[in-house]
Parts: structure tokens; C-alpha cells; sequence
């Protein structure tokens, strides 16, 4: 018979909660998230609290970048991923020692603090995580370590997809990514870098989705489930087709069920106050309940059959397999989020509580109430499911332990209750006796029968391993073959509508499994580009698969002869002849040229995937001191120009893979060498940008402040300033300007305001201007409206030498320069409307007269 379930085991977290908080009223939980080993909430302060398992608190991280949104744990507690209020992505690495100081990486979201992040997803392997936030852009963030220690780790960004919406959730199964957001369902195959809308229905709201994997494919393939409006969820292939829809409005019109809490005390009057409870639950099953339309934001998986979906007020529980409803249960207010933990439940609510349930069968709740000895809760049970337990027992040898509860209630003499469960007793009577028959007589047909229902249905074998990949490949590139790959799309018939045509915008593509380098992971065309890219015409006369392997047996035996590629291997097959053309002449290669080899494959595998494949070199750069890697890197440029590179694009290749690879603060630590090259690489990458020139001095007065490596190019300007090496500073900025915003913070600190103004208003970023006007008083603001006059006017301050150069005003155009209206209403942050308008009337001369919005003026009036 079909199982029926229950929520047991109810575990209230108030307590435990409210002791880091006793302190503090204003502070509050915000957002939470569950793992093997803690429990961590995030806070309107900001903080994090770390709590154990059991509700213990343990640790707390504080942060002062704005109160916690959301946050995710990774799948091993390595990392934890927080988003706070001012549009920052956060990253702790865990670390409870208290030798070890608390470590949380942070990168801006968006300088529009209205971006906010709705979702953040760890892939399993806790290198990277995706987030969506509320102007439909997805995201992937790498996490990385450097030089081999754990402790010091970064985060690059990368965008994904840029949605008409916000996102409600993302989810991941190798190499498939499943986004959700307020108008539609996306699947996307990030190796192949494909893209599909599920459905073809749009939608208008909250509603999530996820992946659903089968531990037997061949008995139950995987699935994708998506919640549709009017309580529906969508059953998906992994070709992103729509194969049922599951209807569960119906279904709902159903008695919610009450939460099976451990009672106090388990005494013989707790079993007589339960009459008027099992009254009332017996009324409640009379009740008219009517279907139930919901949205659900959020769907996640509960144990190896079941689907979790909640709403503010309410959890629900599907078997989507059967397409049924398992339960659902209304007792608890105002539901913020749930998580799941195996078959546990916990659920976070406005209030800042913390509950925990368990989804148990009736009949393995029955039996733990026996084994905890508490008698009276399992006797309310079997009452409340005197039907289920009957059917139960006669085919579950393992409910003779019931017979415990028959004992206890004779020697209380609760001949009534006895009674009214009556026939679970002897139904346990009946399965036990067949099964001692079984043991006298050889059995009876009644334990055959119960023995044919206990062995007709084995635990299914797992799937045999595949014979043959070309036959059998692995689970998931299956269907992304069928679903995805473009060259057997085009051997297959077409089906009209299969993919959308600009369906949305793609950057940055990149994903989890898009870095392989292996030859067979291109397409068969890119596989003959490579050939043509990095195999000498004296060598493609080789069929190409024989190529192929040569290539890549140097993976699986190092002491193989590998092709030379240097023109001496050339001119050694121009000399062999004829013998040349049908056997590449071979030579065995020291450790380290094959190690400059590979990496130069890696980085020609990197214009074929368009990324930077920064894993597939960390391990290789690792292994070198960073002299040594500068000496590596020379020779690797090398080989770029022997194969065709100029000495600039291999010297500037060279640089880009380093500073992928380098942590800026490890500049501290370098030698003067190795610092030397670094600014000297950050100046070639940032080369070639139109400047504007002081006439006296020629240090930069405009410039485009886009800026490669800027984070870089702050720590080195960090580190020499540190050690009063203003001219090294000097000459990094006369080389790349786009670093002059780091230099204004330099003065600022010193409250040089004579050096500041002229770079807040050269350099043209407003959040640099916000930042400085925070620190100008109204002596300051007086000479920053004059200098802004004289900017206007084309005549520009040289931070350096501080004389006045005249610029035509082409050039003052061709840059981002301030208008008087984002000045004046960065102005009116820091000064009364009073303050504000009396500059504006001794600078009105000045002010062309549709320079000011009439916006501006209500400001001021509002402002006072």
C-alpha cells in the first residue's frame, strides 16, 4: 500500500538564536542557510552568525559592508557566499580558529545600489558560484587561491546571461544550468554554450525551478520541474521539452496535518486530554477545504522522491513522480525561506525563528516513538490511523514492536483506547503468526503470499557500466548531444521552434565544464582550425586522427617523443626528404620546454573557449618562484613568436596570463625584480590610450579612465607610496592615468585638497566625486565651483606642477566631463540649498541658461 507521512520530530531554535542577540534589540536575522555542520544566519548588521547543527552559537564574522540579503554555504563549509544591501557580493572562508584571522573577499555588484541579488547558487565542487540579481543578470563567480596557500584566495566575476527580469533561482547539474526568472524558464549548456527557453507560455511572477536526479536512470530518467502559475509544475526533459504538466490545485483541497511535537511528559493523562484533540482533528477532516491557487518561488528536492515548495503561509510536499500531494502544513506564520538537509525541514520566519521538522512515515515515526519509550504520542497515532497501521502491519513483520504498546496499556488498564486500535493488534497477531508457521510447517499461504510482496520488488541494480563511450557516453553529454550540440543538430532533421532566436543577450560565456582542453571537447571544424593553428605544413600530411594522438599521449606517458615545433625541427625534416613528409621528425624535449609547450596550448585553447583557462595553468605556475616564472614566461613568449606572434602581442599575452593568475597582494612580499616587471606589464597592457598632456610637464590631464588590471595597478601604487617612492608612483601614472583615482585617495588621507580637486574633476568619475565631497567643507566647495568654472571653460590644473593648461574643446568633449547638473547635485548632498544657491549666483555669469533642470531647484526647495 502507499505510505502516508508525517512532520515529527519539531525542534524550536528560538532560544539558541536569541543568545548572540541578547545584547541588542536593533539587530535582527535577516536570511539563513544550512549545511552538514553549522547553521548561519545573516543580519541587518551585517554580521554573520555562525550556530552547529544542534542550535549552539559558535562563531561571529563581522562585516561592515551593509545588512546581509542573502547567503549560500558551499557544499564542503569551505566558503560562504553573502550578498549585502549596498549591491556587494561577499565571500567568508571559513575559518573557526581563533589563531586564524577572519578573511571576506568583497566585489561591487553595481554602483546603482537599487541592483539588488536574489539568488546565489555553490556548484558542487566549491570552485565557483553562480548569483542573479534583480535586473535579470546572471553571474558566475570564480574562487581561486594563490601561490598554494589556502588563505589567501580571490573572486573574479563573470557575466552570464542578461534576462528581461528579475531571478527567482538558479540550479545546477554538471554541465546544464537552469535559470528561473519573473517572465520564463532558462536552460542553458555551458560547454557547448547553448541557450533554450522552456515553454513557450511567458508568466508574470515569482516561480522556481530545479533539477530533479535519479539515482536509476533506466527505471526513472532525471527530470527538470518548474512551478507555473495556478499551483502547476512543469515535468522537463533534459532537452528543455515540456513533458507533463502536474496539476496540484485540486489536489490541495485537502486537511492541512499538525506537526507531531514531542510532548513533556509522557503520562497516562496526556492519552485522556487527547480525546479532544483527536476530536478536533477528526472534524478538521470534515471540513470543506477548498483547491488551493498558489505561486511557489522557490522548489527544492526532499529526499530521493519528493519535491518541497512554500508560500508565506504554508509548506507543501509533492511526490511529482506520481503526480500527487504527500502533505501540507499551515503552522507556521509568515514563512521567509526553508531549507532541506536530507529529510529535514527548516524553516525561517518574519519573526527571526528557526524551526526544524522531520518527513517520517507514519510507521518509522510509530516505531521511534516505541524505541523513545513514549507510549502515550504513539497510542494517539495508531488511533488517529487505526486504517493505515491495520494495512501496515499485515504486510510489515517489523510493527510486531507495537505489541509493546498493548502490554503497556493493559497494565493501565486504558481498555477503551485498547480498543478502539484493536485491529492493529491483530492484524501484528495475524503477520506474526504466519511468520512462526513459516519457521513449524514450511509456511502457510498467508506467509507466502507476504513473502512474494516483500521480495517481488528488489532494490533495482545499478545501471552496468557502458561497454563502450562511443556507445554508451556519459550520462549528461547524452542529452546534451540531443538537446544541444550544433553538429548533430545539423545531421538531424530540424523541428520548427526547437531553439529561440535571440532569445537574450550573452557575455562573458562560461561555465562550469567549459575549460576542457582535450582536442575532442571542439567541434570537428575547430579541431582542423587547431591543426592549422599550431601543426607545422610539413606534419598535416598525417591523417588527422594520428595527430590527435600524439598530441595527446604526452598526458598519459611523459618519456613519449613529442613533434618539435622550433624551425629546427623544420629544417630537419627539409633535410630527411621524402621521409620528412610521411614521418615528422621527433626529438625528446627537456621537462621544462614541454611544460612552455603546454602552456602554450592552454593558451590557444583559450581562443577557442574565450577564456582565460587561469585553472588550467594555477597548478603549472605554482611550481615556480616568481623569478623563475618571469624567466618562463620569456621563453613561452618565444614560442608565441615563433609561431607567428608579434614580439608585442606575445609579450602582452604573456603578461595578461600572469596577472590572470596573480594575487595583487602578494605584490608586498616580491622582490624589487619581480615588482618592476609587474609595472612594467600593467603599463604595456594599458598602453595605446589617447592623453591629454599638460603643456609644462606633460603629465596626463584627460584620459579615458578605463583601466585593465585597475585593482592590480592599486596595490603596486599602494605598496610604493608606502615606502615614499613617489616618483615610481609618478611614473606608473604618467604611464597609465586611470590609476590618478588612487593617487586623489593618497591626498585625501593627507588632506591635500590642492591635489585632490584637480584630479576629482580631471578624471571624471562620479563616485570619486561623491567619495571626496563627503570631506570638502564650504571653504573647499567655494574653490572646487572655481576650479569646476575653469575646467568648463577648457583651462585645466595639472596635478603635477599645478600650472593652467588650455585645451580646445574638442578634447574637453571627447572625455567625460562633469555637467553642472551632476556637479551641483553632488554639491547639494554636502551643502544647505542656501550654501548652493549663493555659489550658483556668483557663478552665474558662467552657467549657460539651460544648464540647470528645473529638478535641481525642487531639490533645493525640498531641502530648505
Amino acid at each position: 500500500m502507499t505510505d502516508a507521512y508525517c512532520l515529527s520530530n519539531f525542534i524550536d531554535f528560538s532560544q539558541h538564536l536569541s543568545q548572540p542577540l541578547r545584547h541588542s534589540n536593533r539587530i535582527k536575522y535577516t536570511c539563513f542557510d544550512i549545511s552538514d555542520n553549522y547553521i548561519i544566519f545573516g543580519a541587518t548588521s551585517g554580521s554573520l552568525y555562525f550556530f552547529n547543527r544542534g542550535g549552539k552559537f559558535m562563531h561571529l564574522i563581522p562585516n561592515k559592508h551593509g545588512p546581509v540579503t542573502h547567503l549560500s554555504i558551499s557544499a564542503n563549509n569551505k566558503y560562504v557566499a553573502f550578498a549585502t544591501q549596498r549591491s556587494l557580493i561577499c565571500v567568508y572562508a571559513v575559518n573557526l580558529s581563533a589563531q586564524a584571522a577572519p578573511q571576506v573577499i568583497v566585489t561591487h555588484l553595481s554602483t546603482d545600489q537599487s541592483v539588488q541579488v536574489s539568488c546565489i547558487h555553490w556548484t558542487p565542487d566549491e570552485k565557483q558560484f553562480y548569483y542573479g540579481d534583480t535586473r535579470g543578470q546572471v553571474n558566475l563567480v570564480i574562487i581561486s587561491t594563490f601561490i598554494g596557500h589556502s588563505l589567501l584566495f580571490n573572486m573574479s566575476v563573470h557575466p552570464l546571461l542578461y534576462l528581461d527580469a528579475p531571478i527567482v533561482q538558479i540550479d545546477d547539474f554538471e554541465s546544464l544550468l537552469l535559470v528561473s526568472n519573473n517572465t520564463k524558464c532558462i536552460l542553458c549548456n555551458t560547454e557547448y554554450e547553448e541557450y533554450k527557453q522552456i515553454g513557450n507560455r511567458p508568466r508574470d511572477g515569482a516561480f522556481g525551478a530545479c533539477f530533479f536526479i535519479s539515482p536509476h536512470e533506466s527505471l526513472q530518467p532525471s527530470r527538470i520541474y518548474c512551478a507555473r502559475p495556478g499551483t502547476r509544475i512543469w515535468e522537463v526533459d533534459f532537452e528543455g521539452e515540456v513533458v507533463q504538466t502536474h496539476q496540484f490545485k485540486a489536489a490541495l483541497a485537502t486537511a492541512p496535518v499538525k506537526i507531531l511535537k514531542a510532548s513533556d511528559h509522557d503520562e497516562l493523562n496526556n492519552a485522556n486530554n487527547a480525546d479532544g484533540d483527536d476530536a478536533l482533528e477528526s472534524n478538521d477532516e470534515l471540513l470543506d477545504h477548498q483547491p488551493q491557487q498558489l505561486q511557489f518561488a522557490k522548489l527544492q528536492r526532499l529526499g530521493t522522491d519528493f519535491m518541497l515548495a512554500y508560500t508565506e503561509l504554508g509548506l507543501y510536499i509533492f511526490d511529482v513522480r506520481l503526480s500527487t500531494v504527500v502533505l501540507w502544513c499551515n503552522q507556521f506564520e509568515r514563512i521567509v525561506d526553508c531549507r532541506v538537509a536530507g529529510n529535514e525541514i527548516f524553516v525561517f520566519t518574519q519573526t527571526g525563528s528557526l524551526y526544524g521538522v522531520q518527513l517520517q512515515t507514519l510507521q518509522s515515526h510509530a516505531i521511534s516513538l516505541i524505541e523513545q519509550s513514549k507510549l502515550t504520542q504513539c497510542a494517539r497515532l495508531l488511533r488517529q490511523h487505526v486504517k493505515y497501521f491495520a494495512d501496515k502491519a499485515r504486510e510489515n513483520y517489523e510493527l510486531k514492536q507495537l505489541n509493546l504498546l498493548k502490554q503497556w496499556l493493559i497494565e493501565r488498564q486504558q481498555y477503551e483506547l485498547l480498543n478502539d486500535i484493536s485491529v492493529i493488534f491483530d492484524a501484528i497477531a495475524q503477520c506474526t503468526g504466519s511468520a512462526l508457521d513459516t519457521h513449524s510447517s514450511g509456511g502457510s499461504s498467508a506467509t507466502t503470499e507476504r513473502s512474494v510482496t516483500t521480495t517481488a520488488t528488489p532494490p533495482p541494480p545499478p545501471p552496468p557500466p557502458p561497454s563502450n563511450q562511443a556507445d554508451n557516453p556519459p550520462r549528461g553529454v547524452y542529452v546534451l548531444e540531443n538537446a544541444f550540440c550544433d553538429n548533430l543538430l545539423k545531421q538531424a532533421p530540424k523541428t520548427s521552434g526547437h531553439f529561440k532566436d535571440a532569445l537574450l543577450t550573452v557575455t562573458g560565456k562560461f561555465g562550469k565544464n567549459i575549460i576542457k582542453y582535450k582536442f575532442n571537447i571542439f567541434a570537428e571544424e575547430q579541431q582542423q582550425q587547431l591543426v592549422r593553428e599550431l601543426i607545422p605544413p610539413s606534419e598535416r600530411s598525417l591523417p588527422f586522427k594520428d595527430i590527435k594522438a600524439r598530441y595527446e599521449s604526452q598526458d598519459d606517458d611523459d618519456d613519449d617523443a613529442i613533434v618539435c615545433r622550433s624551425s629546427r625541427s623544420l629544417a630537419a625534416a627539409a633535410a630527411g626528404g621524402k621521409r620528412a613528409t610521411s614521418t615528422p621528425s621527433c626529438i625528446v624535449i627537456s621537462p621544462e620546454e614541454k611544460t612552455i609547450y603546454n602552456l602554450y596550448l592552454i593558451h590557444k585553447s583559450a581562443k577557442f573557449s574565450r577564456t582565460h583557462c587561469v585553472e588550467r595553468y594555477r597548478g603549472v605556475f605554482d611550481e615556480y618562484a616568481a623569478s623563475e616564472l618571469i624567466q618562463l614566461l620569456e621563453k613561452l613568449a618565444g614560442i608565441m613568436i615563433e609561431h607567428g606572434d608579434s614580439a608585442e602581442q606575445a609579450q602582452r599575452n604573456c603578461y595578461e596570463m600572469y596577472f590572470n593568475y596573480l594575487n595583487p597582494e602578494l605584490i608586498w612580499e616580491m622582490d624589487d625584480a619581480t615588482r618592476d616587471y609587474i609595472a612594467s606589464g600593467f603599463a604595456r597592457l594599458n598602453a595605446g590610450v589617447e592623453i591629454t598632456r599638460c603643456t609644462h610637464c606633460s603629465f596626463p590631464l584627460r584620459f579615458d579612465n578605463a583601466c585593465a588590471y585597475h585593482g592590480l595597478g592599486a596595490v603596486l601604487l599602494r605598496y610604493y607610496w608606502s615606502r615614499g617612492e613617489q616618483l615610481k608612483c609618478f611614473d606608473v601614472l604618467q604611464a597609465v592615468p586611470a590609476l590618478l583615482d588612487i593617487l586623489a585617495k593618497f591626498y585625501l588621507a593627507e588632506h591635500n585638497l590642492a591635489k585632490v580637486l584637480p584630479i576629482v574633476l580631471n578624471y571624471g568619475a562620479v563616485e570619486l566625486f561623491q567619495d571626496v565631497g563627503r570631506q570638502l567643507n564650504g571653504a573647499a566647495w567655494a574653490r572646487c565651483f572655481e576650479q569646476f568654472v575653469d575646467v568648463q571653460r577648457g583651462r585645466l590644473i595639472c596635478v603635477n606642477c599645478e600650472r593652467v593648461t588650455s585645451v580646445e574643446r574638442e578634447q574637453l568633449s571627447r572625455h567625460f566631463f562633469y555637467t553642472w547638473n551632476c556637479f551641483l547635485n553632488i554639491a547639494l548632498d554636502h551643502l544647505s540649498a542656501t550654501e548652493t544657491l549663493a555659489l550658483i549666483f556668483k557663478w552665474s555669469s558662467y552657467i549657460p541658461s539651460d544648464a540647470i533642470d528645473r529638478e535641481f531647484y525642487t531639490r533645493c526647495l525640498l531641502k530648505g
